[in-house]
């Protein structure tokens, strides 16, 4: 499968084309709160991260966070992964992304 079809069959849509600095921005939002972050180089790299909207969700949930400012609120990875412009690369950043949030357990945060 090609890079283009793994991005739009995870429902990656064109948000940025920036051919002078040679990188084209993906974007695809699983659900109201995450979104996912693609940048396609053209050396045939790729990178890939992630962000949250947590107070957002979190309001959602009768629970504020500090001041409840939803602008700026994010969860984010660390490091963002790069990669080859490959299907199975995608497939396993993604997945390894919606493992680690779903081991969130603020109940049992250790």
């Amino acid at each position: 499968m090609e890079f283009l079809d793994a991005l739009a069959r995870w429902g990656f849509r064109l948000s940025q084309d920036r051919p002078s600095r040679g990188v084209q921005t993906y974007s695809a939002t699983p659900n109201p709160y995450l979104t996912y972050w693609v940048h396609a180089y053209e050396d045939g790299t790729a990178l890939f991260t992630w962000e949250f909207a947590i107070t957002d969700y979190l309001l959602e949930q009768g629970i504020q966070l500090g001041s409840s400012e939803t602008l700026n609120t994010f969860m984010f990875p660390v490091e963002d992964e790069r990669g080859p412009q490959d299907a199975a690369w995608l497939a396993h950043v993604i997945e390894t992304t919606e493992a680690r949030l779903r081991g969130v357990d603020l109940v049992n945060p250790g």
